[in-house]
């Protein structure tokens, strides 16, 4: 795979993706959320309610915890990024289309990696052109007694 981006331009991904995920909304929501449905008794399919945004309780992948997800178009997602980056300085009109189909793949890469290290949100593609963040709020056996 050959790389169009400069350097400059994948540093300027990487530092949108530190500002989307130290100020968006959306994300400190989502941990509040996964605070809300841990406090509470709320059943698969639930709708948790935060921050402006309507989040659904469901079981991972093996059945062993809840999580709360949201579902967003990723284009969605990247205009959020493109947003920062132009009031962070960078000019994304400039860049012909294929830099900015990388810049947004560096953009992308790069909030998922904070978001699980920082939150513990998994960043995931689907269903469709869209991403999944989730949430994990408590392991399911934990909860027995109630």
């Amino acid at each position: 795979m050959t790389f169009v981006l400069s350097v400059e331009g994948i540093a300027s991904a990487e530092k949108t993706a530190q500002h989307v995920y130290r100020h968006s909304d959306l994300f400190r929501a989502l941990v509040s959320a996964a605070f809300k449905v841990r406090a509470g008794v709320l059943e698969i399919g639930s709708v948790v309610k935060s921050g402006g945004y309507e989040f659904v309780v469901d079981e991972d992948e093996l059945g062993e915890w809840m999580v709360v997800h949201i579902i967003l178009p990723r284009i969605e997602i990247e205009a959020l990024g493109e947003a920062v980056a132009k009031d962070l300085g960078v000019d994304i009109k400039s860049m012909s289309s294929i830099e900015i189909l990388e810049w947004n793949g560096v953009f992308i890469d790069d909030l998922k990696v904070l978001l699980l290290k920082w939150h513990q949100i998994k960043c995931l593609k689907g269903p469709g052109e869209n991403l999944t963040f989730e949430k994990t709020a408590y392991r399911k056996e934990s909860r027995s007694w109630r």
